[in-house]
């Protein structure tokens, strides 16, 4: 008859020793959860964090044609009669701004009559005014313009750049613009047209 064998004594304690830990480990996280779910909390919201953007907002006045004229002769300039046509650069926005003027002009006939009629712009010395009754005041061009375009005053290029004009938000000041055709053009010059294109560009001075 065969009998089955008993566990040793060892087995026995090796088991009792397994199912204590198993007991134990059970206590623990049911005592760690039991701790997360006691503990006391708070919380607060903060709201209404709003953000806007500001606007550059640069405006020329007249919007067009600061001068036009059909029938020039040599030694005549335009606006005839006036030392020069008030141009009014304002910032209408809400942070300061820098600005700079290009010029380009058309030789449709290729007579070339671009490379004969001189602009002028000059900051006049009544600047809080509009009239431009002086024209003595700092010239800022005074060249011919040609059809591939240059920059007149300043420059376009992004950052501070020599000759930009600053104006700060809501102010305008008044710029002097004057066209003229030598009195030494020649005769080829004549029946010769050119349109002109004045381009105002504007930036933020605000971190840059």
């Amino acid at each position: 008859m065969e009998t089955t064998p008993r566990p040793s004594s060892g087995r026995r304690r090796r088991r009792r020793l397994v199912g204590l830990l198993l007991v134990v480990a059970t206590a623990a996280t049911i005592g760690a959860a039991s701790f997360s779910l006691a503990i006391f909390t708070s919380a607060a919201t903060v709201g209404a964090n709003d953000f806007s953007t500001g606007t550059i907002l640069l405006g020329v006045a007249p919007a067009t044609a600061i001068f036009t004229s059909s029938n020039m002769m040599p030694g005549d300039a335009v606006p005839a009669g006036v030392p020069g046509r008030a141009v009014t650069v304002s910032n209408t926005g809400t942070g300061a701004l820098r600005y700079s003027i290009a010029g380009a002009s058309t030789d449709g006939d290729n007579k070339h009559l671009n490379t004969q009629l001189l602009v002028t712009v000059r900051q006049p010395d009544n600047n809080a005014g509009s009239s431009c009754a002086l024209m003595t005041g700092n010239s800022l061009f005074s060249a011919v313009v040609p059809t591939a375009g240059l920059s007149m005053v300043g420059d376009a290029t992004q950052g501070n750049q020599a000759g930009d004009r600053t104006l700060a938000a809501g102010t305008s000041e008044t710029l002097c613009f004057k066209a003229s055709l030598p009195l030494a053009t020649a005769n080829a010059f004549q029946g010769t047209a050119s349109t002109y294109t004045f381009t105002f560009n504007a930036e933020q001075t605000a971190n840059n």
